[in-house]
């Protein structure tokens, strides 16, 4: 059979460029199978079928072997083509979704492709190009000499200069860009309208300064509280006056530990179970809590280092302490009781604030300026609450992405409320309202098991029991870790000892007005800031600075037991004189009072010496009789006696004569 030139040209392209067997013969001869064959621009099919020759490597399976489509090249579609899918056809952008299939395989008009390409005005991205057909392109494809738009609009306007004419109107920077321009600004200013620029608040970024900020037109700086001073290199505000140190509980001893280098000392040896810390720093004094003893403990930061005295027992099992360095009480949690308590300093005077809703209340904080409390609580569900510490106004700071709160501590300069998390491994803060929560870092290696925590200065601090060792890291973002002491015995309660760590503020409870006959405490929410307290069982008497007489309704007998004081802890808790100032109860106000309340307190029985000395039913009504009838019943007694006596006596003698 005899070809053209131009068929044979167009039958080698097709058969040798796609390597593919090309077959251009006449009829094929075979038995049983009519002989077939295909005309000179069809293309054999691996099955005997023949398509047309224009049909190969057009993404369409024309033989339904596929072996029209096998062996195409990859198609090299220009910037402003489109690839049909499974094929190497290029069709013109402007052919997509123009309800015209142009691609064999129609993904030209596909459901898929036009729906992305059906955007509404004013819908298109950031980095899009809205066309005046309501199209989106690609920005960069707007003015580049080629219509991607159906309508061209993307090549109109191209190549003019806005910012020419007035700036483009913009108050500070004009961008030219392809197709139109925008407005910019430098920094510390921002775009309010599309054109004029204003200045912005840099210091709504409570992290950009470690205590203060200050606001300045297009910019801002950093300043210091008094008492502190700008580091010249760093930048951070750094403590004046004596260097600061930490104390850290080590399960059987108490160490002070140089913050700027590894150097130990211990302050107190011979414990049995050290664990929560808190500290007096005007009178330098520290108090723990021993979980064996089942007490809290203090003795001075300088003196011997067994020089130790308890100043309250009878606690179940100590959890946090904290102590209020302006009205001289101490704070703590028991778990073991579910209780959150509080008493003097010299542990005299003692009362419970909250026995109810408390799972396994932990670490406890307080804020004398403002008088409120801040405690953790690890059991079920777990949550940080907040309250008076007059023990008004109780509620929830956080429950929410908390697992095992084990530590908190407060920033008293930026007013934030910091807690390590032993479950999850992480560093928290919030606002004081807990409205604004930020994890600052993770970490399973250095947050292995964290347990007290302490922030000062830039930089965040606390213990971990797993680890052995005593860590810091900024408290912004938890970079620069520290491993401040390591290879330790069971660190658990940790205080930085500096005196900025406790500021003086007012005290309330200091003027005659509040001559509390036994606890006076702040008291958030009220006009006079104070407020006192009675013992429990016992309400306020006739005026609101005393205290009336025992009552069985406001506290549970367990209450009453856990809070009242033995024998043994008041012979212990003997107080100095200058235990006996911190009394919140002057001693013109002991004077005045015939009977103090600690006496009648003393002398009030419990709720079991209650049970044991009240009469039965059969007494009451013994008590109701005549001196009569109680004298023939006593005579009655006496007969009934010697009638047992008798008997008992015939009986030995019959036993005695069986014998024999």
């Amino acid at each position: 059979m005899c070809f053209s030139g131009s068929l044979l040209a167009l039958a080698l392209g097709l058969g040798l460029g796609f390597g593919l067997p090309l077959v251009v013969a006449g009829p094929l001869s075979g038995p049983g199978h009519g002989d077939v064959g295909c005309n000179e621009n069809e293309f054999l099919c691996l099955n005997g079928h023949c398509v047309s020759a224009a049909m190969l490597c057009n993404g369409i399976d024309d033989c339904n072997d596929q072996s029209d489509e096998r062996n195409c090249p990859v198609a090299e579609c220009g910037p402003h083509e489109f690839q049909c899918s499974n094929s190497a056809v290029c069709i013109s952008r402007h052919q997509l979704c123009d309800s015209s299939q142009d691609c064999a395989s129609g993904t030209d008009e596909s459901d898929h492709l036009c729906e992305k390409r059906a955007v509404q005005p004013g819908n298109c991205g950031e980095l899009e190009f809205l066309c005046g057909s309501g199209q989106c392109i690609e920005l960069q494809s707007a003015c580049d000499n080629f219509p991607d738009c159906s309508d061209g609009s993307d090549e109109v306007n191209c190549n003019q200069n806005e910012c020419l004419e007035a700036n483009g109107k913009c108050s500070d920077y004009c961008w030219d860009l392809p197709l139109g321009y925008e407005c910019a600004c430098p920094t510390g200013l921002e775009l309010i309208n599309h054109f004029i620029c204003e200045d912005v608040d840099d210091c709504r970024n409570s992290n950009l300064c470690d205590q203060i900020c200050v606001n300045l037109h297009g910019s801002y700086t950093c300043e210091c509280y008094q008492g502190y001073q700008k580091n010249p290199h760093t930048g951070t505000c750094q403590a004046t006056g004596e260097e600061p140190f930490m104390i850290v509980t080590n399960h059987g001893d108490i160490k002070r530990i140089n913050m700027n280098r590894m150097e130990y000392l211990k302050i107190a040896d011979s414990l049995d179970n050290a664990r929560a810390l808190s500290v007096d720093i005007s009178s330098s004094t520290i108090y723990w809590s021993d979980e064996m003893h089942c007490g809290i403990f203090r003795k001075s930061v300088n003196q011997n280092r067994r020089d130790i005295r308890q100043i309250l027992g009878d606690v179940q099992s100590p959890g946090g302490i904290a102590v209020d360095w302006i009205y001289r009480h101490i704070y703590w949690t028991d778990p073991g009781a579910k209780t959150l308590s509080l008493a003097t300093l010299d542990g005299v005077n003692r009362k419970t604030l909250f026995s109810k809703n408390l799972m396994e209340p932990a670490a406890i904080v307080v804020d004398p300026e403002s008088g409120f409390l801040y405690w953790a609580d690890v059991g079920e569900p777990p949550k940080i609450e907040k309250a008076g510490m007059n023990g008004v106004g109780r509620r929830i700071l956080v429950n929410i992405g908390i697992e095992k709160p084990t530590g908190i501590a407060l920033d008293y300069i930026k007013k934030r409320l910091y807690w390590i998390d032993s479950g999850l491994h992480e560093l928290f803060y919030t606002d004081l309202n807990g409205q604004h929560q930020s994890r600052v870092f993770h970490s399973q290696k250095y947050l292995a098991n964290p347990y007290g925590l302490a922030v000062f200065e830039d930089c965040a601090y606390w213990s971990d029991v797993e680890g052995k060792a005593v860590y810091s890291a900024n408290k912004f973002t938890g970079a620069n870790v520290k491993v401040l002491a390591s290879n330790l015995t069971e660190p658990r309660g940790l205080v930085v000892f500096h005196k900025l760590m406790q500021p003086i503020v007012q005290n309330w409870c200091a003027g005659e007005h509040a001559a509390c006959e036994y606890l006076c405490v702040p008291a958030p929410y009220t006009d006079q800031h104070y407020a006192c307290l009675c013992p429990d069982g016992m309400t306020p008497g006739g005026t609101e600075n005393t205290c009336g007489k025992e009552t069985n309704t406001s506290t549970s007998p367990r209450e009453r037991a856990d809070s009242s004081t033995s024998p043994r802890e008041r012979a212990d808790s003997s107080t100095s004189p200058r235990e006996r100032a911190d009394s919140s109860t002057s001693p013109r106000e002991r004077a005045d009072s015939s009977t103090s309340l600690r006496e009648r307190a003393d002398s009030s029985t419990s709720p079991h010496e209650q049970a044991d000395s009240s009469t039965s039913p059969q007494e009451q009504a013994n008590s109701s009789t005549s001196p009569q009838e109680r004298a023939d019943q006593n005579h009655l007694d006496a007969v009934s006696v010697g009638i047992i006596a008798l008997l008992g006596r015939f009986l030995f003698v019959i036993c005695l004569e069986e014998t024999r």
